[in-house]
């Protein structure tokens, strides 16, 4: 990996675009850099919440665990998101679980740091609240799909909403290159992997997707996006 500032790596996040140069010296200052392998949890249910974190590198997937011990993915965080950020308003425990899906690089800002820079810049705290927003009403949308969409139509949501955000496109449609086998297709749209096994085989057999362990590749999104 290239060296760079943690600044350098800050100034990506639009975020913080409302401070100024002083402010994010502060808060490159107070901020660390963490690499965190694959499978690795950063935070779980009843840990506190004292830090903010931002992806460098990576995927994250945030979940919530059943009292079963099933594991629900809620959602699939890439480079240059933000999360744990409820922190802002919350001091008490987590209330999730967050996983490094792949390898990742994070910035870790302490809660009470922000804090401050909230009380010097509203702004920045107005974005932090709209992030919010957003971030739980597409958690809302994932329960909504849960509820009342078929199997077919949940895998196929999935598939193309992870390709909208991290698929690469080729001559054969459009590659998911990220870890994503049966099981963890399961947990995000809530169904058990031999259901998410046949439905991965019909799509196959009708030419819609090619699934290898490596990767899942979209051979026909339009078509796909009916099933959806």
């Amino acid at each position: 990996m290239a060296a760079h500032s943690k600044l350098w790596y800050l100034e990506r996040f639009r975020l913080l675009d409302v401070l100024t140069d002083a402010q994010k010296r502060q808060v490159e200052a107070m901020t660390r850099m963490l690499d965190v392998k694959h499978g690795e949890r950063i935070y779980a249910p009843g840990d506190p919440s004292d830090h903010i974190f931002l992806l460098k590198v990576g995927v994250v997937r945030i979940s919530t665990v059943g009292a079963n011990r099933e594991e629900l993915i809620l959602a699939l965080l890439y480079p240059g998101d933000i999360f744990g950020e409820l922190a802002v308003v919350d001091s008490g425990p987590r209330g999730q679980l967050a996983t490094a899906h792949e390898d990742v690089v994070l910035c870790a800002i302490s809660r009470d740091a922000l804090l401050r820079l909230i009380r010097e810049t509203p702004e920045l705290g107005y974005r932090i609240t709209k992030l919010m927003g957003l971030r739980l009403r597409r958690f809302e949308m994932r329960i909504e799909e849960l509820l009342f969409k078929s199997a077919h139509a949940r895998v196929a949501h999935a598939l193309l909403d992870i390709a909208s955000d991290y698929g690469v496109n080729d001559k054969g449609g459009v590659i998911i290159p990220i870890r994503l086998n049966q099981r963890d297709l399961g947990n995000l749209v809530g169904l058990a992997r031999e259901t998410v096994n046949v439905v991965l085989q019909e799509f196959k057999q009708e030419g819609l997707v090619d699934a290898t362990r490596r990767s899942i590749r979209i051979i026909d999104p339009a078509r796909l996006r009916l099933v959806s």
